[in-house]
């Protein structure tokens, strides 16, 4: 995708200076033709001695709605008031040359309907005796590549059968919070005491219920539950106390009892610490105590 932007940059670019100078009569309406079959919006802006568009494809009007490109021509201060907040600065150094030309600008535009949509643009400045004075670019509509791209690591951070975070969401919490500040950090395990039991007499469906089942409970309780394989189950508790993470713990007991669900816990606790692993070992050992314990008294 990336050579294609590029090459319709380089067109854009040509047809652009060609405009801007107004070396022939005919360029205006060809630029037109052109930028009236594309689905991306083509501009070309001044920038001295003042602010207005030379250019833009009608195609803005089909992304962000009906009157926007007559709205710019009139007030060119209208593409500054539809930028998002946090992408103004982005704005503000593609026309003023303080910015990587060769890079494409990620950049979100408020529609008629006040939604922010996620746009690509390669930009290209027109240079007169050292200095810039207009910009054009080919902007691209990234609504959707970002939704599907954010599906796509959604997919990669769940645990297909229980929908909670996976072993691929913890590591990475383990290396994010790894390289942050200290802070206060709970972490609680926990195991199915019988799925091998219900496996073997019922099958592996009746497995999945139960995991199935166990995930509901933590995910009622903690948006910060995964599911690390097999009947392993973590939660993550940032920056609360150790009552906090005790009283999970019973909410949680409480909840696995009227589901009848047979489950070990354990849990570690620290006030200012990153080592998620070292409380994940620490935890682990209560946990497995706590399962022999129960087969003890069976």
């Amino acid at each position: 995708m990336l050579w294609v932007g590029i090459m319709i940059g380089v067109v854009c670019t040509l047809l652009g200076r060609f405009m801007f100078q107004k070396r022939s009569s005919s360029v205006q309406p060809t630029i037109a033709t052109f930028g009236k079959h594309s689905k991306d919006i083509m501009y070309i802006f001044e920038v001295r001695p003042v602010y207005r568009f030379r250019y833009i494809s009608p195609a803005l009007d089909e992304h962000i709605g009906a009157g926007t490109v007559e709205a710019s021509y009139a007030d060119p201060s209208d593409c500054f008031d539809r930028i998002h907040p946090d992408d103004v600065e982005i704005l503000m150094s593609k026309i003023s040359g303080n910015c990587n030309y060769d890079e494409p600008f990620p950049q979100r535009w408020r529609t008629n309907d006040g939604i922010y949509i996620w746009f690509e643009e390669y930009t290209t400045p027109i240079y007169e005796n050292g200095e810039i004075v207009a910009v054009q670019g080919v902007i691209r509509n990234m609504d959707a590549a970002r939704a599907r791209q954010k599906e796509l690591e959604q997919l990669c951070e769940r645990d297909s059968l229980t929908g909670l975070y996976n072993r691929h969401a913890f590591d990475g919490l383990v290396s994010e919070l790894q390289d942050g500040p200290l802070l206060p950090l709970g972490l609680i395990t926990l195991d199915l005491n019988d799925l091998k039991q219900v496996n073997d007499r019922f099958g592996h469906v009746a497995g999945d219920a139960l995991l199935e089942q166990t995930a509901l409970c933590l995910s009622r309780f903690s948006p910060d539950a995964f599911r690390l394989g097999g009947d392993e189950f973590v939660i993550v508790s940032q920056n609360g106390t150790e009552q906090t993470v005790l009283d999970l713990i019973a909410a949680l007991r409480c909840d696995f009892d009227r589901h009848e669900l047979s489950v070990s816990l354990g849990f570690a606790y620290q006030t200012a610490t990153t080592d998620v692993l070292d409380l994940l070992r620490k935890a682990d050992q209560m946990m497995y105590q706590e399962k022999q314990r129960s087969k003890t008294l069976v």
